[in-house]
């Protein structure tokens, strides 16, 4: 096997929760162009009507599931249904996450309770129950990618529960990594900014100057934003074999932020 057959998903299986747009979008069609079946979770239907004819186009396997992650009893219903429409589950990208539903970035002073708990929910319970729900289900081993942020160590101005949360995601991967060894591998990835609409939006980004301003704003060496493309490499490393050896650990994709 030569080292770039380490990077192919054939005969893989991956469930991506928030894959109806941004990165979780751009990590279940990197993952078919290796060789997965893929499962995709969001809340819009068209979004993920969109990302499934990518995937079916490239001659994979898709299934859609409309689900909200983090409804009580949702976790268990998605993993299910996803392990029951492609016959196996081996990957888990707990990819879900934002400002639950808010358009304005809240100081840990001035956040709201409700707002601090639902961005706790959003980007940080969602993942355990997610894995709870579908690691028994991996029977044959895998791994789990949980998605982090650059805010969970370098909270410039973001969101204080979004950053708690993701900052709790960071040591939540280490306990599970340890817990799930050795058939499972689990780790993470912190982007930095990575042009979605959960970037663009919040901080109005509209331009390309808008873009490249950010970024020297926040000390990106490579002098630009970033893509899903970049969190998707990242993520096929950590899916794949190539990745084997690899377990416990959250990856900073940030362009040297």
């Amino acid at each position: 096997m030569s080292i770039l057959d380490g990077f192919r998903l054939d005969g893989q299986a991956a469930l991506v929760t928030g894959a109806g747009t941004g990165i979780g979008a751009g990590i279940a069609v990197a993952f078919a162009e290796a060789g997965a079946d893929v499962a995709i979770v969001a809340r819009s239907a068209d979004a993920l009507a969109a990302v499934r004819a990518r995937i079916e186009a490239l001659g994979r396997r898709c299934v859609a599931i409309v689900k909200d992650v983090t409804a009580r009893g949702a976790p268990a219903t998605i993993a299910a249904e996803a392990h029951g429409a492609l016959g196996r589950l081996t990957i888990l990208v707990n990819n879900v996450g934002g400002l639950g539903g808010e358009t304005a970035i809240h100081s840990a002073m001035a956040i709201p309770e409700e707002v601090f708990r639902k961005q706790l929910d959003v980007n940080l319970t969602s993942v355990l129950t997610m894995t709870q729900a579908t690691a028994p289900l991996m029977t044959g081993g895998g791994a789990i990618i949980n998605m982090s942020s650059i805010m969970a160590t370098k909270p410039a101005g973001g969101s204080a529960g979004y950053i708690a949360a993701k900052a709790a995601m960071n040591n939540l991967t280490l306990a599970l990594a340890q817990e799930l060894a050795p058939a499972i591998r689990v780790n993470g990835i912190a982007p930095g900014p990575i042009v979605t609409d959960a970037l663009t939006g919040p901080l109005n980004l509209k331009t390309r100057e808008d873009y490249d301003r950010i970024a020297r704003e926040w000390g990106v060496w490579v002098q630009r934003l970033g893509t899903p493309q970049d969190v998707a490499s990242m993520a096929l490393l950590l899916a794949s074999k190539a990745g084997g050896f690899i377990t416990g650990q959250t990856f900073i994709v940030a362009g040297g932020m």
